[in-house]
């Protein structure tokens, strides 16, 4: 039976969600933030005619890709004039465009981008979700690009580096909210894997990355600090409610990237369910069917979606989302879904995609570390803590030799979620608040329940060098929830 998500459905979803009452099995993990299965009644009258006034043509952003084992591109950061959603607005924006081009490269790339800072601040570039070097001229997270300058990034990618979906930012301690909500976030694809697999193939593809600002009366920017979550324009590709075009019967790939700088989206598309065959860039073993997906601040997913086969108007929404007594979303539309045209007759949603390349489950790790992420307010500033103590980023908080197998405890004695993020080297989720859980797929964020934990295992390899974790609450980072890691040879 097909399933069929009305609004009305959704709010009741949501409010489910906050008591905590249901998980999402088809993420292979447990998901507190789930509501009931949407999906198990069906409501005989939820199309809507398809308005062609209405319709707002959905906008790919530029597409930048190597050449010959190369990418070599220019990424001018500059405060000024940007069109986001027809309208004119002020913002901080990589070649004032919002968002940023999609950059493509392949396993065994280099990426040569040269960086020209034409901000009054200092800025930087992060490949997040990259394996690479971080030191040197690479995704160097220390390195301060001062304004009136530029500087030549040249990121090497391992030639056996997981095909997949990332996306890149600015990462300067301090500013890192305020230049992401600005704008200056785009996605970075590495190409292969799951484009080669039977049923994926010659899909059609669709990039949607999600982003969310606070503008003032003018259209300019409000200053990071004096942002409200919930008066923050959300866009996806920079427009409001853009309307993406489907077959009946068809099959499309979208790759999500949630570039907000701290928006929790629990996605969930009208009539349809959400197929999901990838995250953080990582393919899964198998796919997982579900009609809703948490994608936390910073994480990507990729889905399959087949066409209703009733022609109509669909709705994709951020559904209501109540993750603790201080973090909400309300329910809202995201973009318009029109099936329409011929039919799509044979496209089959595939079960089986790329065996998991090591399950760390079971196995005997090197060391064990405990860290815990704490918030403390009282009659001063708020303070955002990891280990009792704000970042120092001329400390070392861990050292890890090179080639080193640990396992990792993540606590939070905070009431609200962290997404949870390390640089460099992706991790494996073996347990979610003590408890053992399915490992599906290597990942790089993954949220840190209230009051609760995950357990994570990662090996450290290739690279030797200073990366950084942190609470991807671009907010909570700037404010000092972060750590430094060292890998020692």
């Amino acid at each position: 039976m097909t399933s069929i998500i009305s609004r009305r459905r959704l709010l009741v979803a949501g409010a489910a969600a906050a008591a905590g009452i249901a998980s999402t099995a088809a993420h292979g993990e447990a998901n507190p933030h789930a509501g009931h299965n949407m999906g198990a009644a069906v409501e005989p009258d939820f199309t809507r005619d398809i308005d062609p006034d209405a319709a707002k043509a959905f906008v790919m952003p530029e597409v930048r890709a190597s050449k010959d084992g190369v990418l070599e591109t220019q990424l001018r950061a500059s405060f000024g004039p940007v069109t986001v959603d027809g309208q004119a607005k002020v913002a901080r924006t990589f070649e004032s465009s919002y968002p940023a081009p999609t950059l493509r490269a392949k396993p065994g790339d280099t990426l040569k981008i040269k960086l020209i800072n034409d901000l009054d601040e200092v800025t930087n570039l992060h490949t997040h979700g990259l394996h690479v070097s971080p030191s040197g001229n690479s995704d160097n997270v220390f390195l301060e690009v001062e304004p009136g300058t530029s500087f030549d990034f040249e990121i090497k990618i391992p030639a056996d580096h997981p095909p997949g979906t990332y996306w890149y930012h600015p990462h300067v301690h301090g500013k890192t909210y305020s230049h992401v909500s600005g704008g200056m976030a785009g996605a970075l694809i590495i190409e292969g894997g799951l484009d080669e697999l039977d049923g994926i193939k010659g899909l059609t593809e669709q990039t949607l990355v999600f982003q969310s600002v606070e503008f003032d009366e003018t259209g300019t920017i409000v200053p990071a600090d004096n942002q409200d979550i919930h008066r923050q324009t959300r866009t996806v590709n920079g427009q409001i409610n853009p309307t993406i075009n489907i077959k009946p019967g068809e099959i499309q790939r979208w790759r999500l990237v949630n570039a907000t700088p701290e928006t929790f989206i629990l996605l969930g598309l009208e009539g349809h369910a959400l197929y999901q065959i990838a995250k953080d860039g990582n393919a899964l073993n198998r796919t997982r069917r579900t009609d809703q997906l948490l994608i936390e601040p910073g994480r990507r997913a990729d889905v399959l979606i087949k066409g209703h086969q009733f022609t109509g108007a669909y709705e994709l929404r951020q559904l209501l989302w109540l993750g603790s007594e201080r973090q909400f979303e309300p329910d809202g539309l995201l973009a318009t879904i029109v099936v329409d045209g011929e039919p799509v007759v044979g496209q089959v949603v595939p079960q089986d995609l790329i065996p998991l390349s090591e399950n760390l489950s079971g196995l005997t790790v090197d060391r064990t570390r405990e860290i815990r992420f704490d918030v403390k307010r009282g009659d001063g500033p708020t303070q955002f803590l990891i280990d009792g103590q704000m970042v120092d980023m001329s400390r070392v908080d861990q050292t890890v030799p090179l080639g080193a197998f640990e396992e990792w405890t993540i606590y939070n004695d905070s009431g609200e979620w962290h997404p949870f993020h390390i640089h460099v080297n992706d991790f494996q989720v073996v347990k979610v608040n003590g408890e053992t859980v399915d490992v599906v797929s290597w990942e790089d964020t993954r949220g840190l329940p209230p009051f609760g934990s995950i357990t994570i295992r990662h090996r450290f390899l290739d690279f030797t060098g200073k990366y950084v974790y942190h609470c991807h609450l671009l907010f909570h980072e700037d404010h000092g929830m972060m750590g430094v890691v060292e890998v020692v040879a």
